[in-house]
């Protein structure tokens, strides 16, 4: 189920309705739980199981990380919980005709998009137990969080604790939190089913593109900037959407998009972009990746490596790998510059303080991160075509005659 369409509007109704009746916590929580699940079957019956089970072996292994096991028998036994991130982008059981499955497991596990989501989210409580020695949601409300509906398609990647720390005005909004509902539901509407379309047809283009094909400069630039604002705008108002559902029932969720495409660098640019998935990346790969070395090289390694394992979860393509490896070497880049930079105090200072500087650095982010949208904008993420395109947009015509 879309949160864009009229079943949406009125599952949300239904659920705010229940939530809101003159009942205890613990009945609203099991109903919002109840509700959750009902979400996920509209995906496919199959999906509350594979949840089920994904969550529930995520919860008993957080409650043995904290009695202090080895980690390589932690990293042994939660092994199983890699296959929800991967398994449903592979298309392995995929039939030619369709995008149908040729068995019925197959059919399942390919169809329900959110599984990878929730996994991020039962990684992140298994480590987070571990780290901090105990564990921050009981069993049901561990179930409820993560399955909690407006964040199972595309997140955000909400952290236990940040959800606990409102769960207990569950169903109880007050009206700054249904006014602040309402803005963020119309905003979400205003980026997905309004300005987002007009964006896609304008990245025509880039989305057609192919060998032999040419196309100006000056139109590919164009259609280039119309699908990075695409990216943006479907992917941001879909977390406004989800934002806003969530405080219909008194739940702030964390903030997923921060204006990616006006910052300075790199790094900051991740720290604008799906930010809960730049923060799990961050705490989840990068620095385990990084470890207590000393090495200078270790931290670019880390880098590179943990953005194409987050372009191949993206999906297990070599464009999406080409993506991962560019911005891995962008941000193993910047920390070479940041690293130069701090040993000189007075220069850092002189640019800090420029206008000019900024406005060049705010251009050569977005244009970088534009550029590496284009492996997985051209049709098939085929990366000859990309080539081509790249060509096009500096005048090389873009394709063989």
């Amino acid at each position: 189920m879309d949160l864009i369409s009229f079943e949406a509007v009125g599952f949300l109704a239904a659920v705010f309705a229940v939530l809101r009746l003159p009942v205890s916590f613990a009945i609203r929580r099991w109903a919002l739980f109840v509700f959750n699940l009902g979400f996920l079957a509209t995906f496919d019956p199959l999906a509350p199981a594979i949840f089920l089970a994904t969550s529930s072996f995520a919860y008993a292994l957080a409650r043995w990380s904290v009695t202090g096991p080895p980690s390589w028998k932690l990293w042994a036994a939660g092994a199983p919980l890699l296959l929800p991130l991967f398994l449903p982008k592979l298309g392995l059981f995929a039939s030619q005709a369709g995008d149908t499955a040729s068995n019925v497991l197959g059919s399942r596990v390919v169809l329900f998009v959110g599984a990878s989501y929730f996994t991020l989210r039962a990684i992140h409580f298994v480590v987070d137990s571990r780290r901090k020695g105990r564990v921050a949601l009981s069993f049901v409300d561990h179930l409820t969080w993560n399955s909690f509906f407006p964040t199972v398609v595309a997140g955000p990647i909400e952290r236990s604790e940040h959800f606990a720390a409102t769960y207990p005005k569950l169903g109880r909004a007050d009206l700054d939190d249904l006014v602040a509902a309402v803005v963020r539901i119309f905003q979400g509407l205003l980026k997905r089913v309004v300005l987002a379309p007009l964006c896609l047809a304008w990245a025509r283009d880039v989305s057609t593109f192919g060998l032999g094909d040419h196309l100006a400069a000056g139109d590919a630039w164009i259609s280039l900037y119309a699908i990075c604002l695409y990216a943006y705008l479907d992917f941001a108002g879909y977390s406004d959407l989800a934002i806003g559902a969530a405080r219909l029932f008194g739940i702030k969720l964390a903030e997923n998009f921060d204006n990616p495409y006006l910052r300075t660098s790199i790094s900051e640019f991740w720290k604008g972009w799906h930010i809960s998935l730049s923060f799990w990346i961050r705490d989840y790969l990068f620095i385990p990746m990084c470890g207590r070395s000393s090495s200078k090289l270790r931290p670019h390694v880390a880098a590179v490596a943990s953005m194409v394992l987050c372009g191949l979860w993206h999906g297990p393509t070599p464009a999406w790998a080409l993506w991962g490896f560019l911005h891995g070497a962008g941000l193993s880049v910047h920390q070479v510059w940041t690293i130069w930079l701090r040993k000189r105090f007075k220069l850092r200072k002189r640019l800090a303080a420029s206008r000019a500087v900024r406005v060049v650095a705010v251009l050569l982010t977005f244009h970088f991160v534009a550029l590496t949208w284009v492996p997985i904008s051209v049709p098939g993420g085929d990366l000859s075509v990309a080539v081509a395109y790249w060509s096009a947009l500096f005048g090389a015509g873009g394709g063989a005659p």
